[in-house]
């Protein structure tokens, strides 16, 4: 999500991150929510939830520019203006970045971008806020034969939000946004280019309530209606647009029981593009016998909707010997359904600036979606791919958050975990690390130097689909900075250095990345 907006793609179930209208420097913060949340969320928030909120504007008028550059011909550069007044603020961004990411590969990836936000108070109560942004992405492919065929994707969105907050605490939230992308994709055999491309739009209409019922209660209720098109005549094998509704209602309350026990319960009731109803609740009883502890137990069933190209796809493609189908719609598929179970601890020692957060989660799946080649009469080889449920998971770990803060300039986060797969497909067994290391730390020798760094070490493991077996990651970034001011112009340098330990996972074994040095320079920010 970004600013509750998804950008889940239905098409495919992924988030094409390179072409999101979105720079670093206008990310206000970064919520993460682990585990399903298909209570609050819906379906898809299946494993987690990422919602990245933007700011706005503020301390009257304001000019930015953003420069940096490093090896593998890697350059971006980016401008922002903004304002704000009594009336509200707004601010426009513009900027885009280049770079060769893998060594002797043809790769270059250009991206273009612009995104601009407006937060306006018409009334006491009320505020309006209107979203926009484009971007636009080129990347180069050596797929056919050692020739480059450059894949465009372009992507824009639209988003409007009303909020109105009573006196009483009570909030209103009207929304309405809509994303459009389109993937443009030749591939040359030498014959007719085939046309990969594929397009799609989706459009969400929200309505939502926050209220507290009195000292004890608090519930946030809402609903919302979606519409989306997918279209492309080589996945769906027809050149028409697929067109389908869905809708959900959800309810989340917070009961406080006594003064050590809360209760957090919620669900909601979608209606799927597959054609299904899906019920999604949620229970969490929470026990905290001091402000600096807390203990918790809870539960989530959550879904799965089969992809557009999982539910609807067809491929049938002409390699100069006639039609040749690849792959045939399923003869039925369940959406993957989850059933989570997990014990939570928090604790902070504020005396020595320690903080933790331990989570172990029992996570039951059912329904799990595969593919296989199955026979098919088609005059070519008789064999075509379908996608079924192809069975149950079982996943169980560990994981927990500890933050120290030393000092007023020291932040030191270290989040380690470890999961088991448990399956009759071998190869689900091994489709997660059993184990990362992530190791964060920040520190200011005064208040214009700063020095930060990030490790993170995992085990190896196997991509499912065409991906192969990886080796595992062990790698670490370091950033130097100085913060000052030239003028009265906030200004910063830093020195950035990516992968210094070497390679890392990829989803391809045979493509290596290497380390990575850049110099990054911004005013006004």
């Amino acid at each position: 999500l970004i600013d509750g907006r998804s950008v889940y793609s239905p098409d495919f179930g992924q988030v094409y991150w390179r072409n999101l209208p979105l720079s670093l420097q206008d990310i206000d913060r970064i919520e993460v929510i682990r585990g399903p949340a298909a209570a609050s969320y819906g379906a898809n928030a299946f494993l987690g939830v990422i919602n990245i909120l933007t700011r706005s504007d503020a301390g009257g008028a304001h000019v930015g520019v953003m420069a940096a550059v490093g090896q593998r011909s890697y350059r971006e550069l980016s401008a922002r203006v903004g304002a704000s007044g009594e009336a509200g603020q707004w601010r426009l961004l513009v900027g885009q970045r280049a770079d060769d990411y893998y060594d002797g590969v043809p790769d270059d990836v250009r991206d273009q971008y612009a995104d601009g936000r407006g937060d306006w108070r018409i009334s006491d109560a009320d505020t309006v806020s209107v979203m926009g942004g484009v971007a636009n992405s080129r990347l180069d492919d050596d797929a056919a034969a050692g020739q480059i065929y450059p894949v465009k994707v372009q992507s824009a969105y639209g988003q409007v939000v009303w909020q109105r907050i009573f006196e009483s605490g009570a909030e209103t939230r009207l929304s309405y946004n809509v994303t459009q992308q389109d993937y443009g994709d030749l591939l040359d055999l030498g014959a007719a280019p085939l046309d990969l491309g594929f397009s799609t739009r989706r459009q969400n209409l929200t309505a939502a309530w926050n209220l507290a019922l009195g000292p004890a209660v608090r519930a946030a209720l809402g609903a919302e209606y979606r519409r989306d098109e997918v279209q492309s005549a080589f996945y769906y094998n027809q050149a028409a647009a697929i067109e389908e509704h869905s809708w959900r209602v959800y309810g989340n309350g917070e009961f406080r029981l006594a003064p050590k026990w809360l209760v957090n319960a919620g669900a909601m009731l979608e209606s799927t593009h597959a054609g299904r109803r899906e019920v999604s609740p949620r229970l969490t009883l929470h026990y905290q016998p001091r402000p600096t502890q807390s203990f918790r137990i809870g539960y989530n069933l959550g879904y799965r909707v089969p992809t557009y190209y999982e539910l609807l796809g067809q491929n049938v493609a002409d390699f100069g010997f006639g039609p040749d189908a690849l792959l045939i719609l399923p003869d039925s598929l369940k959406s993957e359904r989850i059933v989570s179970r997990e014990l939570g601890w928090w604790q902070a020692w504020p005396s020595a600036g320690l903080t933790l957060d331990m989570r172990a989660f029992y996570d039951r799946y059912s329904h799990l979606i595969d593919f296989a080649e199955v026979p098919f009469a088609d005059g070519q080889d008789n064999l075509a791919y379908q996608f079924f449920n192809a069975g149950d998971a079982t996943v169980k770990g560990v994981e927990f958050e500890l933050e120290w803060k030393p000092a007023a300039r020291t932040r030191i986060r270290f989040a380690p975990a470890w999961v088991r797969i448990q399956a009759d497909n071998p190869d689900w067994r091994h489709s997660a690390p059993p184990y990362s290391f992530n190791l964060l730390a920040e520190h200011g020798f005064n208040p214009h130097w700063w020095l930060s760094s990030l490790w993170n070490k995992s085990g190896a493991f196997s991509w499912l689909g065409a991906g192969g077996q990886i080796k595992g990651e062990n790698r670490l970034d370091l950033r130097l900075g100085w913060r000052g001011k030239a003028s009265a112009v906030p200004l910063e340098v830093a020195l950035i250095g990516r992968r210094l330990l070497g390679g890392g996972a990829e989803f391809d074994p045979q493509l290596k990345t290497e380390p990575q040095v850049l110099l990054q320079f911004r005013a006004g920010f």
